[in-house]
């Protein structure tokens, strides 16, 4: 039985309920077979996709290109190019899995999947990564352990690989080195020693802060470095006090 665009569209969209925990999966099965004429094995198969293509693993039941064009175009539109990276990861490996098994040649699909590919945008700023990267951290420290282990089950274990750019201050290294010089390996924060030396060289292992950060307008002096402890480093960015610096 031809599976329809239309069938195709009501699969995305129970599966993505699916995905989003709104409906168990069996419901999910049954309202695509009840309401919109799908195989129930059929209907499984395309929530399972799915689920997978955003897991960024391989799945193993077969899609028509059309519907793999859809998919990708709408987890890009809706759930984004990180999303989308990872379902493109999916389809490449199913079709190398489904190739291998039945020795046949998907170039619909792969054409499908190289068009993607070249029509992504810009790598996004590794600032904007890095945000998302927080914003889904928190919201998974917000959930239930019950939600976090269960979709840990379905992760993939080795994670999806993305470019991002991203801008950098050249700093002059004569500011880095009398810095370092300065401290005589102790922290100039919590005058405490460094806590470990450098495997390359032996010397002590403190961090060069800028009191006044670079992005901030800060300039580039010695007069506005301090060597510190890693520890002392990461508070003055993370922490909530930072006025105690030297």
């Amino acid at each position: 039985m031809r599976i329809t665009m239309r069938q195709v569209e009501a699969s995305y969209d129970v599966a993505s309920q699916v995905f989003d925990k709104k409906i168990p999966s069996e419901a999910g099965a049954l309202l695509l077979q009840d309401t919109h004429g799908l195989n129930i094995n059929t209907a499984r198969d395309f929530i399972n996709d799915f689920r997978m293509m955003l897991h960024g693993k391989v799945f193993h039941r077969a899609m028509s290109a059309p519907a793999i064009e859809y998919y990708l175009t709408r987890i890009r539109s809706e759930r984004g190019s990180s999303s989308q990276d990872k379902a493109i990861a999916a389809v490449r490996m199913h079709i190398d899995y489904y190739e291998g098994l039945r020795t046949v040649n998907l170039n619909a699909m792969r054409a499908v999947v190289e068009r993607h590919s070249a029509n992504q945008s810009a790598p996004p700023p590794l600032a904007a990564q890095e945000a998302a990267f927080n914003a889904a951290v928190n919201k998974a420290i917000a959930d239930s352990p019950a939600n976090r282990d269960a979709r840990l089950l379905e992760a993939a274990r080795m994670p999806v690989k993305m470019r991002v750019v991203t801008e950098v201050y050249v700093r002059n290294p004569d500011v880095v080195a009398a810095a370092l010089d300065r401290a005589k390996g102790v922290c100039e924060r919590c005058c405490t020693a460094a806590p470990f030396m450098r495997k390359k060289d032996g010397t002590p292992y403190l961090e060069v802060h800028h009191r006044k950060q670079l992005a901030h307008g800060g300039e580039d002096t010695v007069e506005n470095a301090n060597a510190l402890c890693a520890n002392c480093h990461r508070e003055l960015h993370y922490g909530v006090d930072t006025t105690s610096v030297i």
